[in-house]
Order: structure tokens, then C-alpha cells, then sequence
């Protein structure tokens, strides 16, 4: 016996939501996108064509889709026409897949997408899903929707303009100065800019003018044969101006522009930087292009985002912290790794209104017993204070020589006091070691904040707060390459993943 089939039969109920499991995560983004106040969005209004779309439904299907796994624009049309959770979501609403890409990418998008963290926030705090007393801070890399092989790097730019300069003088003193009357004056080692090859240009088509009114004018054969000669070497030369010399001019010029402070970036998306990748697609170190995702957490909800060019984590703790807004600004503590923990980092925190808990490069390894005991550690040393020396346990004596300023690429300047040995022999083969002061006194503050009581505690949570977010997107959602180009557009796509992750955590936890 069998249960009773037919297709041509009606049944009740007709409500979608009563064949939705009572936990299904569509309510839980229903319920989080109407917090959204409509008042935010511009009505557009035109005299023609159809009504427009409610931003509310394409973010709803938006933030569905991507919490299934589901990025491609076609896909998420064939499920808003197929998959019955979407259709309730939606209200059967069935959207084009152009009007949900154009939408994703959007500067629009972009203001409601950061309205939805912060009422995400406050929701999680009325419901004290999180308390807001700390803030877990940490960054991975993201492929880009690039080309691997359409790379531009700085070194090989920097190495071949000089030549293209010293190509172009010598080309203007053997071949073009000769034919034209209005020579050029140049030194020895001064070059053309872009703005003098394009009016070099602009000179030989006068002088190529000239010579077609002597044509004209000349009746002797053999001084028609002179001019029609030069003619054509002057119509040589402005190819080879228009052709190559000037086009080479701009193609370098758009390079340095794009290059903004990194070193490569991608033809094919010229807001990606190529990174290494702990998945190497040729298992040879290949560099490939992305971004640097940085992200602050707590209680595994993520609450901020942003996007970054440079692979290491060391130039975004500060920039990142500028972009917080209110509603996540915690109220005592920012937890990251070592790969925050440089001098300038440490000094802003220090200087702001919350405590760090950033570990510094060397304090793991500062912290064994081996470098303890080590006469690697200055701390075994024998410092006078009268005569501003250290000595070393073999003892050779190290005196105060000088300080060293350097500056790193966002302007900090470290101090770094020089000592060099007495010793002409270099028992030990150290001529001079360098003790950065201002640094020591900030790692031995950092040391207090990581052995006290608080700071044990959120520090231990560190890693299973923060980190776990990164595998959950990339193994659970499946999400490990853009889909997008743009750095704009990557800023999107990055706020949508995360809120979609956060989503699937809320509905679970709200249970």
C-alpha cells in the first residue's frame, strides 16, 4: 500500500511558513533587515518605466543566498524562482540576476550594508549575545576575481622607465634634432617629460608641413628627391613618437598611479596586490592577487570590516581602529596577535582610551627558559650606568656610540641607541648591537597586561573568538575567492559573507 499521490488535486495549507522548520535561518534574517529604517533609503521616482525593487527584498535574498553557499547571480535568480524558503523570504518576488549584481556592488549598498552591522550590534547587545567590553582583532587573506599571470610590479616598472628616458634622448639627438629646424635643448642628463615628447611630436608634424609646402614649390628633380627623402624620415620618427614613445609614457605613468604606495597589482584588477597564499595553486610559493581582510569580533559575531592592499597585518590595526564606529567601539580592550605588535602600534594604543592586548614578535620566544639563560639576552648583562656601557658575560665591553633614527613607511621614526665594542679582536663577532628603549619599555607594559588576570582571560579567548570565523567562511560557506573586482565592490561582497556568517550564528544561539 502506498500514500496517496496526485498532482491534480489542491492542498491546504497554502502558507509557505508552515512548511519552514520553526529555526529556519530565513526568519532570523527577516527579522534583522526590517530593524533597517526605511527613512534611510532614497525613493526613486521616474515618469516611466516599472517601480523599483525594495532595497530590503535584494538584501534579504542577498544575505540568504550567501548563507547557503550560493554567489553566482544566476544561481540566486534560479532559487528566488525555485527554492521555497527564498520565495517566502522574498514574497515571491522573482528579481533579475543583472538587478542583483548591479545592486551588490552599489554605492547604495554600500550605506545600508553598514547600517545593518550597526543595528546588528545593538540588537546583539539587548539581547547581551555580547557584552562589548572587548574587541578580537584579526586579518586573512581572500583570492581576488583576477587573472594569477596579469601582474605589474614596481621593481621591474622602476627598472625599465629610466631606460625608456635615456632611449628617448638618445633617439632625439642621433635621429630627430638633425632633420628639424626648432631643435631642443637638452643637458647632458636631463630627460622628456611626457607633456615635451607630445609636443616633440607636435614640432616634427610642423616641420613635415613644411617640407610637403617645399615639395611644392621646388622645380628641380633632384631637390624634390632631397625633400620627399627628409619627408619620409620625419613621418618615421612621428610614428615611432605616437606609436611607442608616447603610449610607453603613459602606460608608466598610469602604473605609478596605480601603485599608490604597494608594490604589484593586478591588470585585470588594479586594486589587487599580489600575496602569498597558504593555498598555492602550483605548489612552487606563487604569488597571487588579494586582499587583506581585516575583521573585529566578539563572542564569534562579526562586528566591523574592512579592506586593505598590504599583505602583513602590521599597517591596518590603526587605520582599522579610525574606522570603527560607535556602536562597536568596545569599552576597554583590543586583542590581537603578534603580527600588530610593532612599535608604532603599541605606542597608539597606548595613547587611546583602551588597553592593548597585543603580543609583540619576540614574546613567545622571550618567554622560554633557553633565551632566559641566553647571553643573547641583554637582560644578562652587565650595564653601568656612569659610563653608559653594557658588558657582555664574556666580557667585552660595549660603549654608547650614537643613535639611529629610522622611518617606516607611514612616517613613525624609531630610536634605536648604538653600542660598539671596545674590543678589536670581536670575541664574541659582534662589533655593535642596538637597544631601542622607548620599545623595551613598551614590551615590558605589555608583559604586565598578558600575565594579569584580565589579560589572560581575554587573550586565551583570542583564538577561538576570532580565528574560527575565518574557517567557518572558508570551509562552511565555501567562500574563498571574490566575486566582484574593485576594491569598492570587494568591500561589499566582504560585508555581505560575514553578515551572512554572523546570521547563521544568531539564529543558532537566539534558540
Amino acid at each position: 500500500m502506498y500514500t496517496q499521490y496526485t498532482m491534480n488535486q489542491t492542498f491546504l495549507p497554502l502558507e509557505m511558513d508552515s512548511y519552514l522548520p520553526e529555526n529556519h535561518i530565513v526568519y532570523a534574517i527577516h527579522q534583522v533587515v526590517e530593524d533597517l529604517d526605511d527613512a534611510q533609503y532614497q525613493l526613486i521616482e521616474n515618469d516611466f518605466g516599472r517601480p523599483a525593487y525594495h532595497p530590503k527584498v535584494l538584501l534579504k535574498a542577498l544575505l540568504f543566498a550567501y548563507s547557503e553557499g550560493i554567489f553566482s547571480g544566476r544561481k540566486i535568480e534560479k532559487m528566488m524562482q525555485e527554492n521555497l524558503a527564498m520565495q517566502w523570504l522574498t514574497g515571491q518576488t522573482l528579481v533579475s540576476y543583472r538587478t542583483l549584481n548591479r545592486f551588490r556592488v552599489s554605492e547604495t549598498t554600500k550605506g545600508i550594508l553598514q547600517d545593518l552591522y550597526c543595528t546588528f550590534s545593538i540588537r546583539l547587545k539587548q539581547e547581551k549575545l555580547i557584552e562589548g567590553k572587548a574587541l578580537f582583532i584579526d586579518g586573512t587573506k581572500f583570492e581576488a576575481n583576477a587573472n594569477k599571470y596579469t601582474f605589474v610590479w614596481k621593481k621591474a616598472v622602476d627598472r625599465f622607465y629610466p631606460r625608456l628616458k635615456e632611449k628617448e634622448v638618445q633617439y632625439y639627438k642621433e635621429e630627430i634634432a638633425p632633420l628639424i629646424d626648432q631643435a631642443v635643448e637638452k643637458d647632458q642628463n636631463q630627460v622628456f617629460s611626457k607633456e615635451e615628447i607630445a609636443a616633440l611630436h607636435g614640432l616634427i608634424q610642423e616641420e613635415i608641413e613644411k617640407v610637403e609646402l617645399e615639395i611644392s614649390d621646388a622645380t628641380e628633380k633632384e631637390r624634390v628627391s632631397k625633400l620627399k627623402k627628409k619627408r619620409r624620415s620625419l613621418k618615421k620618427h612621428r610614428n615611432r613618437l605616437k606609436k611607442d614613445f608616447i603610449p610607453r609614457e603613459k602606460k608608466y605613468e598610469d602604473y605609478y598611479n596605480t601603485f599608490n604606495g604597494r608594490n604589484s597589482f593586478s591588470k585585470t584588477d588594479k586594486d589587487a596586490t599580489f600575496m602569498r597564499m597558504k593555498d598555492d595553486h602550483m605548489m612552487n610559493g606563487q604569488l597571487k592577487p588579494g586582499y587583506n581582510i581585516q575583521i573585529a569580533t566578539e563572542n564569534q559575531f562579526v562586528l566591523h570590516t574592512q579592506v586593505y592592499p598590504n599583505p602583513t597585518d602590521t599597517r591596518t590595526l590603526i587605520p582599522f581602529m579610525h574606522s570603527l564606529p560607535e556602536s562597536v567601539q568596545p569599552s576597554t580592550f583590543i586583542v590581537a596577535d603578534a603580527g600588530y605588535g610593532s612599535q608604532e602600534n603599541l605606542a597608539y594604543l597606548d595613547q587611546s582610551s583602551w588597553t592593548g592586548l597585543v603580543k609583540y614578535g619576540m614574546y613567545e620566544k622571550e618567554q622560554k627558559k633557553r633565551f632566559i639563560l641566553s647571553d643573547k639576552n641583554t637582560a644578562n648583562w652587565l650595564y653601568e650606568e656612569e659610563h653608559n656601557t653594557y658588558t657582555h658575560p664574556d666580557g667585552t665591553v660595549y660603549a654608547y656610540s650614537h643613535v639611529s633614527k629610522r622611518k617606516t613607511a607611514t612616517g613613525f621614526i624609531r630610536l634605536a641607541h648604538i653600542y660598539q665594542s671596545t674590543d678589536p679582536q670581536y670575541r664574541n663577532g659582534r662589533k655593535s648591537f642596538s637597544i631601542n628603549y622607548e620599545y623595551e619599555e613598551q614590551k615590558l607594559d605589555i608583559r604586565e597586561k598578558l600575565s594579569s588576570e584580565e589579560g589572560i582571560h581575554f587573550y586565551g579567548k583570542r583564538k577561538i573568538d576570532v580565528e574560527p570565523t575565518f574557517g567557518q567562511v572558508k570551509a562552511n560557506l565555501r567562500f574563498t575567492q571574490f566575486s566582484v573586482r574593485g576594491k569598492s565592490k570587494v568591500e561589499n561582497e566582504t560585508n555581505l559573507i560575514f553578515m551572512a556568517n554572523n546570521l547563521w550564528k544568531y539564529n543558532k544561539r537566539r534558540k
